[in-house]
């Protein structure tokens, strides 16, 4: 049987040469002897030297074993994970935990408040301004109208365990909001249907005005409800309706109808505030005249019968002397009458003759009389 150096063609008559091999066969020795010189040279250590190898496995050991240290702040908690499993969840500290590929830690901040905009978007945008997302904002009411409803969502994750296991999201990354965390397109999509949901139940009057705050409180309790059921781990802790408006081609008489409202409560609120001051200044003014009345009226009564009193005490002085107590009677009454008039006494002997020419309030000399 010939052997297989029979067939290999020589390139010259002198020297033998291997057969040639594929380009992208791998030589095992020559890796090893190139991995062998690539270390640096120690004195005392030869090349590839087994002891050396050691130390550079153990120093490449000691990084990676570092690496597994970490810190948790006061208002995080770390989930930690070995070999994909749940192993626990740190409070704050300096903590140590496998590194990867056999571990893996999760840091939370719990104590955040995050914040989901549904129906617009404030970040990214030029100027301060927002983004309008109709397909989100668009909403039905209960009387059959079109509003765009704008809200914000305000949230904090209240259990880092249920948060990271509990439910697959595909995630959002306009928020940064990983792959696996229930505040990506989960709640987004709780929110919008727990606003459309209350909207549309509601009439459009409700939405826009005179029940905004009933609305807030409703779609809270829905998204709260649907996070339970879920087991999210997260607290929803409040929901604020930004702008609420009606079609662009009916806004102006809405907005008519929001003035008029708004021009009604107004002086409502001044009725009731003239009612607040005129009521207690009515009520002091009539205590006052009653008060006025009641004490003319204990003057009288008291008048009345201190004169009752006094006709008892003449009829009783009459009934005893009756001459003395008419002439007594009869001066009373003269001096009482003569007290209001002027009086003259006469005490010339020729008459009142020479009175007569006399002014009235002219005063008399001592020879013709006094005044």
């Amino acid at each position: 049987m010939p052997s297989k150096q029979e067939n290999i063609p020589l390139r010259d008559d002198k020297v033998y040469r291997p057969p040639d091999r594929d380009e992208n066969e791998v030589n095992i020795d020559e890796l090893l002897g190139k991995f062998k010189t690539s270390f640096p040279k120690i004195p005392g250590f030869k090349g590839g030297s087994p002891l050396l190898i050691f130390f550079v496995i153990l120093i490449i050991a000691l990084f990676w074993i570092g690496s597994g240290v970490y810190t948790v702040d006061p208002d995080q908690q770390a989930v930690v994970r070995t070999f994909g499993k749940f192993d626990g969840i740190r409070e704050q500290g300096l903590r140590w935990h496998w590194p990867s590929p056999i571990g893996q830690r999760d840091i939370i901040s719990v104590t955040k408040t995050r914040r989901l905009e549904l129906g617009f978007r404030s970040s990214g945008v030029q100027g301060g301004g927002i983004q309008p997302i109709t397909v989100e904002s668009k909403m039905i009411t209960g009387d059959e109208n079109i509003v765009e409803v704008q809200a914000v969502v305000q949230y904090r994750i209240s259990d880092p365990r249920a948060y990271l296991f509990n439910v697959g999201d595909p995630g959002e990354a306009e928020r940064q909001v990983l792959e696996g965390q229930p505040d990506g397109k989960t709640l987004r999509d709780a929110t919008e249907t727990a606003v459309r949901q209350i909207v549309g139940a509601r009439k459009i009057d409700d939405v826009l005005t005179t029940e905004k705050e009933v609305v807030q409180q409703e779609v809270l309790s829905i998204i709260r409800k649907i996070l339970g059921e879920y087991e999210a781990g997260i607290d929803v802790q409040q929901v604020l309706l930004q702008n609420v408006n009606p079609p662009s081609a009916v806004q102006d008489a809405f907005e008519d109808v929001v003035r008029a409202r708004e021009d009604r409560d107004r002086i409502v609120n001044l009725a009731e505030a003239y009612q607040a001051e005129q009521i207690p200044k009515a009520e002091g003014e009539s205590a006052k005249i009653i008060q006025a009345a009641e004490a003319f009226k204990q003057g009288r009564l008291a008048k009345a019968e201190g004169e009752a009193l006094g006709f008892e005490a003449v009829l009783e002085g009459y009934n005893k002397s009756p001459e003395v107590t008419r002439t007594r009677l009869y001066l009373e009454a003269v001096e009482e009458v003569f007290a209001k008039m002027k009086k003259f006494v006469i005490t010339n002997p020729e008459g009142i003759l020479p009175f007569l020419p006399l002014d009235e309030g002219s005063s008399i000399n001592q020879k013709g009389g006094t005044e």
